[in-house]
């Protein structure tokens, strides 16, 4: 059965004893995929699952999950693709892999397809994976250890427990010229909100970025992904743009704006009730959304949250 698997001839098993995963992509990706990985855990309880991911951050991100019994990494493939040099070094990972679990998944981002009919990442990936979300929301894992270094990320920036605040995203790793609103902007909508509200605003960005954020506690070197995690959890308000530590707010029953831009808003805009989504059309000028625009859904946020 493995075998002819690994040759790509269809035959699922039916009661898998071993399950491989493989995700290469971002933070929101995995987090996006987490549910999934629930379900297809819930329906074969007794089967060993082994999760394939990046590493650093995006191994991170995933490291507390219950449902994975081991991790791959850091591991690499290619998306499905024309060119013939990455078709092999893909099917020959797949091809391994099949020689070792009961039911290998490569969780690609969406086909052309996929786009066009407005599928979202969390319901490509539960498609792939065959099974039906009881819950429609990211997951993120976190332990006493991440909790304790928020926690002493919001100390060192001179937060007082209890004491609101807002964290603020303005960057992407990937496609930063369709993704990111100017940086101007966000510096202009920080002044407005320090202007009218007494909050002070943390703004993360990786450790490889060249920018500060001036009127915010600018944050590059945090411990973990999953530190970052735990500051978001206790902010009354997130704000950002199309990237992974959006759809980690979107994790938490928290307040939250995202300023989306470039990719479809049906493709990956966060999943939350509390989410609020400011897009126009995609892949259009970034200034096509304006500061007065955004801090308007600020000022209406704000003035439930703070007294």
């Amino acid at each position: 059965m493995k075998l002819l698997r690994a040759f790509g001839v269809p035959c699922v098993a039916r009661n898998p004893k071993s399950i491989y995963i493989g995700l290469i992509a971002g933070v929101g990706d995995l987090v996006l995929a987490a549910p999934s990985i629930v379900a297809l855990k819930k329906k074969f309880p007794k089967a060993k699952l082994c999760f394939g991911v990046g590493g650093g951050i995006f191994r991170d991100i995933i490291a507390n999950d219950p449902n994975i019994d081991e991790f791959d990494s850091p591991i690499f493939y290619y998306p499905p693709t024309k060119n013939v040099w990455k078709i092999l070094v893909r099917k020959k990972l797949f091809f391994r892999k099949s020689l070792k679990y009961d039911l290998v998944i490569f969780l690609d981002g969406p086909s052309k397809k996929g786009l066009d009919k407005g599928q979202h990442l969390i319901d490509l990936y539960a498609e792939k994976c065959q099974i039906t979300l009881e819950r429609r929301r990211p997951i993120v894992y976190l332990n006493g250890e991440d909790e304790l270094q928020a926690d002493g990320i919001l100390e060192q920036a001179g937060i007082k427990k209890g004491e609101p605040f807002i964290v603020l995203s303005p960057e992407t790793r990937f496609a930063k010229a369709a993704k990111e609103w100017p940086r101007q902007n966000f510096l202009e909508l920080a002044g407005r909100i320090r202007e009218n509200f007494s909050l002070k605003i943390i703004t993360f960005v990786s450790p490889s970025s060249h920018q500060d954020y001036p009127g915010t506690i600018t944050v590059k070197n945090a411990p973990t992904i999953r530190a970052v995690a735990g500051v978001i959890g206790h902010a009354i308000l997130f704000i950002g743009c199309d990237n992974g530590l959006t759809h980690i707010a979107s994790s938490f029953d928290m307040k939250m704006i995202s300023i989306h831009l470039g990719h479809p808003k049906a493709r990956s805009e966060p999943i939350s009730p509390q989410a609020t989504v400011i897009f126009n059309e995609s892949y259009r000028d970034p200034e096509s959304v304006t500061v007065d625009q955004v801090y308007e859904v600020v000022e209406e946020a704000l003035a439930t949250l703070v007294p």
